[in-house]
């Protein structure tokens, strides 16, 4: 007889039943035979800041009751859902994270494809160092359920995890857990007394705001932040993202999209907006905790989507100081790097905490921090890499296919040149159609392939002959 495997979705979601990623979950587990599942509503109990205790113990007691989980969420800001980190924050803290040892997992989630690998990246983690056994999930586009091959797929994918989880197959662990060991101590010499401005000296001024979750404690970051400020050439303005009155986090709901105005009550959409298009400079103070940072920087991040898919900081000048196991968690960089590229930021540094030599490091954090103001003065302009214009072109896609409902975002990227559809320009139109006749000749393909080195450069050389500003 075969036995039941017992299934739990775990829906990040704040959406609750109206989450689109919980369909795919609900479809692909009824084509399956003997098995029985539960949904935990995790995003919805623990959107706001205040929750049921009773839910989070019935809430254990379901994963205890569980052979597997499918963790079923959307990616907000790059990554799951506060929400969703919230729920492994709580169980830690009630010391109860042998409920999820050897059991199987996976991962069911829905976005446009924005940077979804570090959203897997994260869960499967975190779910290694529980102790589960991950296998790699499905992520789908808001439409792909409806095609009839993709439904194909979708149902070999849960035949086949099902199937692993009857055999108890072995799962290949990507991950290596996190170090035991912390960041050295980070001691930096005696801080410099300020000398009187003398006016005629002084540069421009730049608005400055430092945003951390830890100021003037006894830690690393703190120390770090001690430092970069008392090397910075300009008042810095210092706001814990601890002390805002958070009502509850992003619940996914659209309504700054559609209406213009985040759902929410507590006045973080001003907040948020008046800060940003006020400063020049952003300096961020993180520590990590897990796989990621501090849970309240999700809960942060994923609250200032309430401008919804535009650049907030584009073109401001950002650099970020980053306490914990960096260099062991590749993602974490990643999501910051990708973060100012798609935001077009100019993050000048991510400096992290991982130095045994504190001097080094004092070093590196006062001569950084003379860098940055450097650059925001000259108004530098970074270049982007692929993490930039892959993300960009995703959403350049989405926003012109919406651009009737989401006029907001629509008027920015036009605003801001960011419908670059390379098939709208017309010169390149008719330059293609002229080209496309004249390469059917074989001895026009070979005149440009003995001359393309030459021509390829020629303009280029122009502008290093003439030294053109």
């Amino acid at each position: 007889m075969t036995p039941v495997i017992k299934i739990l979705v775990v829906n990040g979601s704040p959406k609750g039943e109206h989450s689109l990623t919980l369909q795919h979950s609900l479809y692909m587990l009824g084509q399956e035979k003997n098995v029985e599942y539960k949904v935990l509503q995790a995003g919805e109990a623990l959107s706001k800041i205040e929750f049921e205790e009773s839910w989070l113990e019935s809430a254990m007691g379901d994963i205890e009751w569980s052979d597997a989980i499918i963790w079923n969420t959307p990616v907000y800001t790059m990554l799951v859902p506060w929400q969703l980190i919230r729920l492994f924050q709580l169980i830690k803290a009630a010391g109860r994270n042998s409920i999820f040892e050897g059991k199987y997992a996976t991962s069911m989630m829905t976005c446009f494809h924005y940077y979804d690998q570090l959203a897997e990246d994260w869960l499967r983690g975190m779910s290694e160092d529980l102790g589960m056994y991950y296998i790699e999930g499905r992520t789908a586009d808001n439409l792909d359920m409806l095609n009839k091959s993709h439904r194909s797929s979708m149902r070999f994918f849960m035949d086949d995890f099902v199937s692993s989880c009857r055999n108890r197959y072995p799962v290949e662990r990507k991950f290596m857990p996190l170090p035991e060991t912390k960041s050295p101590i980070f001691s930096p010499g005696q801080m410099t007394v300020p000398q009187a401005a003398n006016p005629d000296l002084e540069e421009p001024k730049l608005r400055t705001v430092l945003l951390t979750d830890e100021i003037h404690k006894d830690g690393n970051l703190s120390r770090m932040l001690d430092v970069f400020m008392d090397a910075y050439p300009h008042t810095i303005e210092v706001i814990d993202i601890n002390d805002f009155p958070y009502e509850a986090g992003c619940h996914g709901c659209l309504k700054c999209e559609l209406v213009g105005e985040c759902d929410r009550k507590d006045g973080f959409q001003e907040f948020y907006l008046n800060l940003v298009n006020t400063c020049d400079v952003l300096v961020f103070g993180m520590n990590i905790e897990d796989r990621y940072l501090k849970p309240i920087w999700k809960l942060f991040l994923d609250r200032t989507f309430s401008n919804g898919h535009r650049t907030s900081m584009m073109g401001k000048h950002t650099a970020y100081l980053v306490a914990g196991p960096l260099r062991s968690l590749p993602n974490v960089r990643q999501f910051l790097e990708g973060k100012d590229n798609v935001g077009r930021e100019n993050a000048m540094f991510i400096i992290g905490d991982e130095y045994e030599d504190s001097l080094y490091l004092e070093n590196l954090l006062r001569n950084s921090a003379k860098r940055l103001s450097q650059a925001a003065l000259a108004k530098y302009q970074k270049s982007i890499n692929f993490l930039g214009v892959g993300g960009i072109k995703i959403f350049r896609d989405l926003i012109y296919s919406m651009r009737g409902v989401v006029g907001d975002d629509h008027r920015f990227y036009k605003k801001n040149g960011l419908y670059d559809f390379p098939q709208r320009d017309l010169r390149k139109q008719l330059f293609n159609l002229i080209m496309g006749m004249a390469f059917k000749l074989k001895t026009v393909r070979m005149q440009a392939f003995e001359r393309m080195p030459e021509m390829y450069i020629q303009q280029h050389k122009q502008i290093v002959k003439s030294g053109k500003e």
